[in-house]
């Protein structure tokens, strides 16, 4: 999927067989297992890209059907619950609560749909899975991608501050 004539150009695999990939200036392409594109969006375009949206604001994911706006959280939060975020996508809102370090669980209108852990810095488990269909998939595989399990709290900021 990627360019492999520049190194920083890098492909992903996620748990629900959904491979992104992400080129040199930090745009990201999911796609599905078929292989159809599913979701754009500018990641971070660093010396070394990864897929993750910055912590805290709102950002916008390209679909074949039109923009969305994903809410990662407020900037600077010192509380973990302060980075829960949100995605409103075909008629449903989808919340991403960092209920731990690293964890995250993926809401759709109140209703458990997963719940996922961050093992180390790019290795997740699914912990919970009741996805029910291909929207509730891709909102699940957005916060893998996009958002990333697990936030740090108020005691770790702190620390992180000496």
């Amino acid at each position: 999927m990627s360019s492999r004539s520049d190194p920083r150009a890098k492909d992903f695999t996620s748990a629900f067989d959904w491979p992104a990939s992400i080129d040199a200036a930090g745009v990201v392409t999911v796609c599905d297992a078929a292989g159809r594109v599913r979701a754009t969006y500018q990641g971070t375009a660093a010396k070394y890209p990864e897929p993750s949206l910055p912590q805290g604001g709102t950002h916008i994911v390209r679909l074949p059907e039109g923009d969305v706006s994903l809410d990662n959280g407020a900037p600077n939060a010192t509380r973990r619950s302060a980075h829960n975020g949100h995605l409103d996508l075909h008629g449903r809102r989808y919340e991403f609560l960092h209920t731990r370090r690293w964890r995250t669980e993926v809401r759709c209108d109140g209703v458990r749909v997963a719940v996922l852990r961050r093992r180390t810095s790019w290795k997740f488990t699914v912990r919970v899975n009741a996805i029910r269909d291909e929207t509730d998939l891709l909102a699940t595989v957005l916060c893998w991608y996009a958002v990333r399990p697990g936030r740090r709290g108020a005691i770790s900021a702190a620390l992180d501050g000496l």
